[in-house]
């Protein structure tokens, strides 16, 4: 059986939009603390790979969700690491309402940076030891690719605050999660509710600089799609890229 590790939530009326639901970014914010919790229950926490001279990185997310929870409504999350090869370890995550109906699931994709040389490495022997003594699969999901907007048809800049940077001085996942948002036009955000987000992870951005968030709005039968893409302005270096469907 998989370690799963379970957090319970209560939504605050200042984590709400203008809607009422539960903000976008939030929840992200929300799945980084259990999974925080959990790697820290399982030997593999943030200090202890940071004073090693390594730092998760998120590389790729994906999550679906059925029914946005309000203000003053609770929600648990659990999670658990479900696969890992070499490079890759997949955590997995299901967000339930306090009666245990399930409003959502979520599959991410983590790395590890070597905070000197800011690159990717392989899973050092602290985590896969630790990793062995769980019931895992040996690899993780396939991410399929996410097409750019073209043409860029909406685009907004933001400069990198202080507030925006984690542990490995570099801009949080949740700061990316919310600039790609900001970029659905009123008339999508206002009059349907996020029904799936899938975004990857390229590369770092600092304090000081400014991103741009890019989208393009395919209308479907179904749902309405978004393309998004998130460039560093002073190079044009692409930092992320997503994909959200609007019902």
């Amino acid at each position: 059986m998989k370690t799963k590790h379970s957090s319970r939530f209560r939504v605050r009326s200042y984590e709400t939009d203008p809607l009422g639901r539960l903000q976008v970014p939030i929840l992200c914010k929300l799945l980084q603390e259990v999974a925080v919790a959990h790697a820290e229950i399982l030997g593999v926490g943030v200090e202890s790979l940071i004073n090693s001279g390594v730092a998760w990185i998120l590389s790729r997310l994906h999550f679906e969700i059925d029914n946005w929870p309000a203000a003053d409504e609770e929600i648990v999350i659990v999670t658990w690491p479900d696969a890992a090869n070499r490079l890759y370890t997949e955590r997995k995550f299901e967000i339930f309402s306090p009666s245990d109906q399930r409003i959502g699931s979520v599959s991410t994709l983590w790395l590890v940076l070597d905070l000197e040389r800011r690159r990717p490495v392989r899973l050092p022997p602290q985590v896969t030891e630790r990793l062995k003594e769980h019931e895992i699969d040996s690899e993780p999901r396939r991410f399929g690719d996410l097409t750019e907007p073209a043409p860029i048809e909406h685009e907004l800049g933001f400069t990198v605050r202080r507030s925006d940077l984690d542990l490995a001085d570099h801009v949080n996942n949740t700061s990316y999660i919310e600039w790609a948002i900001e970029a659905v036009p009123d008339e999508v955000w206002g009059s349907s509710e996020l029904a799936e987000l899938e975004i990857r992870f390229l590369s770092e951005c600092h304090h000081g600089q400014t991103v741009l968030s890019r989208s393009q709005i395919i209308d479907r039968p179904d749902a309405t799609e978004v393309r998004h893409q998130l460039v560093r302005e002073e190079d044009g270096t692409e930092v992320a890229r997503a994909l959200t469907l609007w019902r």
